[in-house]
């Protein structure tokens, strides 16, 4: 297991120096203009949503190690594209191919990571894993800040160059996984994601969810410099305990949600935490200064924590409904449910956060609503009937 972690945590890595500079470098290294920046990103987004089924299918024919290998090393090849551009449609094109790649490498290092091991082991393994890769994208920030700092065009690329030979790496470090860490399907045993509509709900949900984690990155920055007097030095504040919070509890709130009633209570509690973050942010208008600040602070504690809760129990849930031989095509699925989340959240978030409170209070029903549906959040059906639907479903 300890090189899926390696992976995982280099993959971080350089994603975090990659995305802590991408508008920057765009700008000032490629000359892009705002408008070609906002194109070239959203392209690399909407690559990625459409890579990330195909790439897992094929993993799943193929195994895990080939492919996700693969990967790494045509996305080192993208990113050393990326470092040169200097033109909008070398960027359009480099940005584009590493987009196609990216949602599709998580799932693979997470489904060969639980290949051969139980539901209980496999959350335990998953919120490790998710520790580790937090933490990696944090110290990405790291040489991201010191490029930024240096504001010369050759910083940027330097950073980008060594995304690239982190990826290389981790093409390394594949060979050396196991042969076959996910095995096909048969071809009497499919269950097809789409016929698997209790797995469905709960991607659904959970990409419902997740834009708790959006609201704390986008619209309480944009919420604490547009309408409170808190220092602006605490937007950087709220991202430190967010990262604090999840590397800290991560693993230890994840136990247990391999179990229904488990996993059902951390998404219920989840959303209620995020609703009353939600609640606590328009408090802000009721004092200045130090109190806009203590605020501010608590509403973030609140809202990483139900980020934390939301995110163990909709995983335990979630692996109580995938079938053995399909882990990397359905932990590809519930990837998009966020992957979504990503495209359609940000201007919906700008956009309330103009309302005042009632964009809060909005939020905050919608976080507890979806609380207490994750209460009836279905359990797995017998091994007879699984095996019903499958043969149906051929």
């Amino acid at each position: 297991m300890r090189r899926y972690y390696a992976v995982g945590l280099c993959d971080a890595l350089g994603l975090g120096m990659y995305l802590s500079l991408s508008v920057l470098f765009l700008n000032r290294a490629a000359g892009l203009t705002n408008q070609q920046i906002g194109i070239v990103l959203g392209i690399s987004g909407v690559a990625s949503l459409l890579g990330a089924m195909p790439i897992a299918r094929t993993a799943e024919r193929l195994g895990v190690r080939a492919v996700l290998g693969a990967l790494f090393a045509i996305r080192c090849a993208a990113f050393l594209a990326l470092s040169a551009v200097s033109s909008f449609g070398q960027a359009l094109g480099a940005a584009a191919a590493a987009g196609l790649l990216s949602r599709g490498v998580g799932p693979l290092i997470e489904s060969g990571l639980i290949s051969r091991v139980r539901d209980a082991q496999a959350v335990g393994a998953l919120a490790r894993l998710r520790t580790l890769r937090n933490a990696g994208m944090a110290a990405g920030a790291l040489p991201a800040g010191a490029a930024i700092a240096a504001g010369e065009a050759w910083a940027y690329r330097a950073v980008l160059v060594a995304s690239a030979v982190l990826f290389l790496c981790c093409a390394a470090v594949c060979r050396g996984f196991p042969a076959s860490v996910a095995a096909p399907a048969g071809p009497g045993g499919r269950t097809r994601i789409l016929h698997n509509r209790p797995f469905l709900g709960i991607t659904a949900l959970y990409g419902a969810f997740t834009l708790s984690a959006l609201l704390l990155g986008i619209g309480m920055p944009l919420w604490i410099v547009q309408q409170t007097q808190a220092p602006s030095w605490s937007v950087t504040l709220i991202q430190l305990l967010n990262t604090v919070i999840v590397v800290v509890l991560q693993v230890r709130l994840s136990r247990g949600s391999e179990r229904l009633a488990r996993a059902r209570a951390l998404m219920c509690l989840g959303g209620l935490l995020a609703g009353l973050g939600a609640l606590v942010v328009p408090l802000t208008a009721l004092g200045a200064g130090r109190l806009d600040l203590l605020v501010v602070v608590g509403a973030a504690v609140l809202l990483s924590l139900g980020e934390l809760l939301i995110t163990a129990g909709t995983t335990g849930a979630a692996l109580l409904h995938i079938p053995q031989d399909q882990k990397t095509s359905h932990l590809a699925a519930l990837n998009l449910g966020f992957a979504v989340t990503t495209v359609v959240g940000p201007p919906l978030i700008s956009t309330t956060v103009g309302w005042d409170w009632a964009g809060w209070v909005g939020w905050a029903a919608l976080f507890t609503t979806l609380g207490l549906l994750a209460l009836r959040v279905p359990g797995p059906r017998s091994r007879a009937r699984r095996e019903q639907v499958a043969t149906v479903a051929v």
